[in-house]
């Protein structure tokens, strides 16, 4: 008999493989969730991809916000970046190398099946902006974190 671990992981690649097989559909149940929700972003299907842009202030700052999304990008199906400020690779803010935004650990912080949707990302963006503004005034990360080292 298979142990729990492997059927867990069988069930996340066939959730995975179905997702990219009915992608279309899963695409457009994100944009209508983000629509009635989330009414500073602009997004739409192109192709196996969810685009969206939009801008948020948080604590007196804007924040031009570009997102993909795709069951099709390898690791994650997020990409997810801050356009309007000059936003580098740095080991102690949440930012992968190519600087889209780290929003949870891509291990760790996987739900069961391991999708994290993209209507559930959105508040977390607001958080990152936050905690980014904090980091650029004290030089510390305030939020809590799993550092990048251990990723």
């Amino acid at each position: 008999m298979e142990s729990k671990t492997q059927l867990i992981t069988i069930m996340e690649e066939r959730t995975l493989t179905d997702m990219k097989k009915f992608y279309f559909i899963h695409l457009e149940v994100e944009a209508s969730i983000i629509r009635k929700n989330y009414d500073w972003l602009n997004v739409e299907i192109k192709g196996k991809l969810l685009k969206g842009s939009g801008s948020i202030v948080v604590n007196g700052i804007k924040y031009c916000i570009k997102l993909l999304y795709s069951p099709f990008f390898p690791n994650r199906m997020d990409r997810i970046e801050i356009t309007n400020h000059q936003i580098k690779y740095h080991d102690d803010i949440h930012v992968y190398g190519d600087s889209t935004l780290c929003l949870y650990h891509p291990k760790i912080d996987k739900p069961f099946l391991g999708i994290v949707p993209l209507h559930r990302m959105i508040p977390w963006i607001t958080e990152w902006c936050h905690f980014y503004g904090e980091w650029k005034k004290y030089g510390i990360w305030l939020a809590p974190e799993i550092k990048h080292t251990n990723i």
